[in-house]
Formats: C-alpha cells, sequence, structure tokens
C-alpha cells in the first residue's frame, strides 16, 4: 500500500483526530496550561503504569468489573431473548406487554439506581441487577424486531413442511431472525459495560471495580491513577465492540455475500 493509499485509508484518518488531542495534552502540560490536577505529563503516566501497585489495583479492577459484567450481562441477555422471542411470536403477548415494554425503554437506564439501591441497597445485587437491566432492553428490542419481520414466505416453507411450532420456531424462524438479534446482543454488551462502570461510579459501597478505583483516584487527587483507569475502561470497550463486530461479520458473511 502507498503512504498516499495508507494516508486515506479510514483506521489511518480516523488516528488524526486522536493524535492531535494527545499532543495537545502533552503541550498543555509542557507549557504550564493545565496544572497537574488536570492533566498529567505522559512520562508521569508512564511511570504510574509501571507501578506495581497501580497495575495490580487496575487488573484487579478490571477483573472484578468484567466478572460484575459477566454476571448482570448473563441475567439481562437471557431475560431479553426469552422476552424478545414471546414479544414477537405472539400477538396476545405483544398486545399485553408490549406497551409496558416500549415504556420501560423510554426511561433513561440510570433513573433506575435510587429504586435500585432502595430495594438491593449499595451492595453487588443492585450492581448487577443494574446491568442486567441494561442488557435487556437492546437484546429484547432486537429479538423481538427480528423475529416479527421474519419473512411470512419463511413460515410457509414450515407449515408445508409440516414442522412444529417448536421446531418451526427453532429451524426456520429464529436462524432467520439471527443478524438481528446479534445486533441486539451487541449494543447490549456495550451498554453493560457503560453500566457496569456507572454503577460503580454511582452506586458505590464497598466493592471493588474499575469504577471504584476511579473514583477512589479521584477523591485522592491521584489524576494520574485517573487517566490510567479511563484509558483501561477505554480500551475495555473497544476490544469487546472489536471482537463483537469481527464475530458478526464471521457469522453473517454468507449472508451479507449473497
Amino acid at each position: 500500500m502507498s503512504p498516499a493509499a495508507a494516508l486515506r485509508h479510514p483506521f489511518v484518518r480516523g488516528l488524526v483526530p486522536v493524535a492531535l488531542l494527545l499532543g495537545l495534552w502533552q503541550v498543555s502540560v509542557a507549557l504550564g496550561w493545565v496544572g497537574p490536577l488536570v492533566l498529567v505529563s505522559f512520562p508521569a503516566l508512564f511511570r504510574a503504569a509501571a507501578d506495581p501497585a497501580i497495575g495490580g489495583a487496575l487488573l484487579d479492577g478490571l477483573a472484578a468489573s468484567g466478572l460484575r459484567l459477566a454476571e448482570g450481562a448473563s441475567i439481562g441477555i437471557a431475560g431479553g431473548l426469552f422476552f424478545g422471542v414471546g414479544l414477537g411470536v405472539s400477538r396476545l403477548t405483544d398486545r399485553v406487554f408490549g406497551p409496558g415494554f416500549h415504556a420501560f425503554r423510554q426511561v433513561a437506564i440510570f433513573a433506575w439506581i435510587p429504586l435500585l439501591t432502595a430495594w438491593f441497597g449499595n451492595g453487588d445485587l443492585s450492581k448487577i441487577v443494574f446491568v442486567a437491566l441494561a442488557a435487556f432492553g437492546p437484546v429484547a428490542m432486537g429479538a423481538f424486531e427480528g423475529v416479527k419481520n421474519v419473512p411470512s414466505s419463511y413460515v410457509e416453507v414450515g407449515r408445508v413442511l409440516c414442522f412444529s411450532r417448536g421446531r418451526l420456531l427453532w429451524r426456520i424462524v429464529l436462524p432467520a431472525a439471527a443478524p438481528a438479534i446479534f445486533t441486539g446482543l451487541q449494543l447490549a454488551l456495550i451498554f453493560s459495560w457503560f453500566a457496569t462502570v456507572g454503577a460503580e461510579y454511582l452506586i458505590g459501597g464497598l466493592t471493588t471495580g474499575i469504577g471504584t478505583l476511579v473514583m477512589k483516584g479521584r477523591e485522592e487527587m491521584r489524576t494520574d491513577v485517573v487517566l490510567l483507569g479511563i484509558i483501561a475502561i477505554a480500551l475495555t470497550g473497544l476490544g469487546v465492540n472489536g471482537l463483537l463486530r469481527l464475530l458478526s461479520r464471521r457469522l453473517f458473511a454468507g449472508r451479507v455475500s449473497a
């Protein structure tokens, strides 16, 4: 690839704003435009990252947040799949539960925190329930839209083959709805990661996690720890999103090419 073609590549163009921000960061610190409580220099940030105590705390925080994410997202995804498919295959279920579900989706997810803390306290349980709620909506909506929009001709084929209702759902409806369901799953995991960190910020309590570490760094006026935590949160989110996009291309490459 020629240098000119490389510069036109979307990935390279996307790095330009990042490089400009990093350059502005370093210039601002070097010229004293901002104090150490706002930003720290790159060498100071690297020294903090190389500190075994800080590095260990970051890894422990990411591990605790990852476990919280896995627990909450698993519950939310399972419930969302069941509920969304039920709405999509049953008109009665849609008429009874659909309006309440669509009203639930209009409530900002962080608005549930006061109620959850009143019900479950400030411990891990309220955080896991909060993450589950964040995962539930996108998966349920993806499953509902995917199942509802399966072409009627597909269903007719199953009926001609005398498929039972369960076999029709398993062999025809769910595979046809899989792209929409997977899109909902992608959104659910992204929102769940936001919710995991947000719960550690806002719910607090005597728990570990990357969000808790960032808040502790702020209270101790350790800007380097706060920045390292933010970088770790961003890289984790980018990694999860990248893996899901790669998996989506692998799973549905045949459909896209077709």
